[in-house]
């Protein structure tokens, strides 16, 4: 495995894959990625696939088609649960792989690689809304707010206000923040593209830790990069104002750096010019770029992580005695891992 791999599957995804690419290393990052579907979107709406070796573009089809399948039941899914909410008077806020499904046009409705579907009630919703996915024969699972059946694509999990990354503030929830939707006579309602990104970027950067361990979630900032080309687009500005501690305005701004860079997404004059963002987005791309680096740059940040998470009481699940095993494997995960731990990529099924 190559850097080099990633150095084509990015301009692929940006519609201009390279003539002499080995794709079959493009192909592995992808999938390590949970980005072959896209790629295969990407390469198709510039007419990208027929000039692809005749193995990968078949590859890539069949990927694509079977995830456009599984997205059909997660979406029916879906509509099934709004549905019942929507009887009982309750239109739920669409979070993530959820919103995308819910309103994707027919062309993109295999492009996007999720777990689970998330959706967001308000507080005193949220009895009404258990006593209706019981109905539907859901069953609790080991997670607070994760909800399963056997016969689903997917859990189900249902948020409450305070519990999403990012919308967490008082005024998150206004109603101008969201706009309605309907998809086969069924309502919802859709966050904005800032609240969406900005959702993302806290989740990612904050929650799971990407600020201190320099990754990148590539599906992520594709994510971002999908939401910054909506006709509303993503008021960075604005986004900016909504960070108000120094360290989400440092991962906030590091993120951008890195859609700036690896994605030319235009962001505004005067962001990304702050010196610790530029440092990190430094770092990341190092990790990237220079294998050597990443290992002893990522240990460092994931034991700045971990300090900042015992500090914060938000605890991992797991005990002292096993964590040094915990590391051990995540640094020396092998071939089988290669495109995260030199690349700084995540492999893991993030929504």
């Amino acid at each position: 495995m190559s850097r080099m791999a990633l150095d084509t599957l990015i301009p692929a995804l940006r519609g201009a894959p390279p003539t002499d690419a080995d794709w079959t290393s493009v192909i592995e990052v992808a999938n390590r990625c949970w980005m072959t579907p896209a790629l295969f979107v990407a390469l198709d709406g510039c007419g990208g696939p027929s000039g692809l070796p005749a193995e990968a573009r078949d590859y890539l089809a069949f990927i694509h088609d079977r995830n456009r399948q599984r997205n059909l039941l997660l979406r029916g899914q879906l509509l099934e649960a709004v549905a019942a909410l929507n009887r009982s008077g309750i239109q739920p806020i669409l979070l993530k792989g959820a919103a995308i499904i819910f309103s994707a046009p027919e062309r993109k409705l295999g492009a996007r690689m999720m777990s689970d579907l998330d959706l967001l009630v308000e507080e005193a919703e949220q009895p009404v809304a258990n006593a209706v996915l019981a109905a539907l024969g859901y069953r609790a699972a080991e997670g607070q707010h994760e909800f399963w059946r056997p016969q689903d694509a997917g859990m189900l999990e249902l948020h409450g206000p305070g519990t999403v990354s990012g919308l967490d503030g008082p005024s998150m929830m206004d109603a101008a923040n969201f706009s309605s939707a309907t998809c086969d006579a069924v309502q919802a309602r859709l966050p904005s593209a800032t609240l969406r990104a900005l959702n993302l970027i806290v989740h990612d950067q904050i929650k799971d830790g990407d600020y201190w361990r320099g990754t990148i979630d590539l599906r992520h900032l594709y994510d971002l990069v999908e939401l910054a080309q909506m006709p509303q687009g993503v008021d960075w500005l604005h986004l900016s104002r909504l960070m108000r501690s120094r360290l989400r305005r440092n991962a906030f701004e590091t993120q951008l750096l890195a859609l700036r860079d690896l994605f030319d997404v235009p962001i505004p004059e005067g962001l990304g010019r702050r010196l610790v963002p530029r440092v990190q987005h430094w770092r990341r791309m190092a990790q990237i770029r220079h294998p050597r680096l990443a290992m002893p740059l990522r240990f460092a940040g994931a034991v700045a992580w971990l300090g900042r998470r015992i500090r914060t009481k938000d605890v991992p699940r797991f005990t002292a005695t096993d964590f040094a095993p915990r590391v051990l494997r995540k640094l020396m995960q092998g071939r089988r891992q290669v495109a995260e731990a030199l690349m700084g990529l995540h492999l893991g099924p993030k929504l």
